[in-house]
């Protein structure tokens, strides 16, 4: 399952995998010991470890049993690709490294400032968080074009990302994880053969 199955099943289910070696790491196994068939027994799941990773692993929980993300922020169309249920086109992941960060230490107007960062996501290609009537949101400039008669520029902004403390997001259940445990008992007889194979090569040496 750690090494197959429950990115598999993932994939499957969710939209799309921001981080599959994230989700790897994730995976913890406790392997069976002992050669008693009766009382062997091996587990695999995901576990949290005093606080690292945890948001990411309740995530991860929610899309297995369903539930309601309250917290962060969720992709917009204008992230998918303009459809609401896309999936995230690459470009549009979040990456705090690539965000236009820090408030402008220049005197100026709310707007003002909001227009400095419009176009400054023009010139670097980057999105930059702003505040609008819906919240904290995070917009990319796609385009400007400028009127001479009325000596004004008009952007084309897309909203790509938007607070949960707005709106929160339901997550339907998908089983992933019991899908992939489904997929691999299938298979169980043949690691069992393949293993008792290489123990009783291993002891005849």
């Amino acid at each position: 399952m750690k090494k197959k199955t429950i990115l598999e099943s993932a994939r499957k289910n969710f939209k799309s995998i921001k981080e599959p070696a994230l989700m790897k790491r994730s995976i913890k196994v406790v392997k069976a010991s002992g050669f008693n068939i009766k009382s062997m027994r091996s587990e695999v799941g995901f576990i949290k470890l005093n606080g690292h990773l945890d948001a990411y692993i309740d995530g991860l929980e929610k899309q297995e049993k369903g539930g309601v993300i309250d917290t962060g922020a969720r992709y917009l169309k204008g992230a998918r690709g303009d459809r609401v249920n896309g999936r995230v086109r690459l470009e549009n992941y979040y990456d705090k490294n690539k965000v236009i960060s820090g408030r402008s230490k220049k005197k100026g107007t709310r707007k003002s400032k909001f227009v400095a960062r419009m176009y400054m996501s023009l010139k670097t290609g980057k999105p930059f968080f702003g505040n609008s009537q819906k919240g904290n949101m995070l917009f990319k400039t796609e385009s400007a074009s400028s009127n001479k008669n009325s000596r004004q520029t008009r952007f084309k902004i897309k909203a790509l990302m938007m607070s949960r403390s707005v709106k929160k997001s339901k997550i339907k259940q998908t089983n992933f994880v019991k899908e992939a445990s489904e997929l691999t008992y299938k298979k169980i007889e043949g690691f069992y053969k393949n293993n008792a194979e290489f123990q009783f090569k291993k002891h005849m040496k």
